[in-house]
């Protein structure tokens, strides 16, 4: 199922979101989405790869957060790897950008986390920061799933 930029958008707009994480390996996705959402929602573009300098100049002209050579979190937790994988491929990067952005201060309480895979993008999750009175060491533990609004398997 390929997800439209559209859909992202009215699903952003119906739950006031205003910040938007996407997994963009070569950030080319994660600009087609902060032209669509304009300037009331904030995008962040999560790659474990350098961005090209053109992609980043026009990132930097959307005002958008890019987060470059970014460390995988989830792919390191095995356990928390296999358990989103059997949600989708794209359940689980979407997860790890969420984690990263998190863990970076990028967000905070619900926001979207959108990812895919090859040239499209097929997941769309709402997401949570967790508050907690005590001090969690795991970044994993800090992010959680509040409601798939569209994925592969769905």
């Amino acid at each position: 199922m390929k997800l439209e930029i559209d859909t992202i958008k009215k699903a952003a707009e119906a739950l006031e979101i205003f910040k938007v994480v996407i997994a963009s390996r070569g950030g080319k996705s994660a600009l087609k989405l902060a032209e669509s959402m304009g300037k009331r929602v904030q995008v962040i573009s999560i790659s474990e790869f350098s961005y090209s300098d053109d992609i980043k100049k026009k990132m930097k002209k959307l005002k958008m957060m890019p987060v470059e050579n970014a460390d995988l979190l989830i792919q390191d937790s095995k356990k928390m790897k296999e358990s989103l994988l059997n949600q989708g491929v794209g359940v689980k990067a979407a997860m790890e950008a969420a984690v990263i952005a998190q863990n970076r201060g990028l967000v905070n309480g619900e926001f979207m986390a959108v990812a895919g895979s090859k040239s499209s993008l097929d997941t769309l999750l709402l997401v949570s920061t967790k508050e907690s009175e005590e001090e969690v060491l795991d970044p994993i533990d800090q992010v959680s799933i509040k409601e798939i609004l569209a994925s592969s398997l769905l």
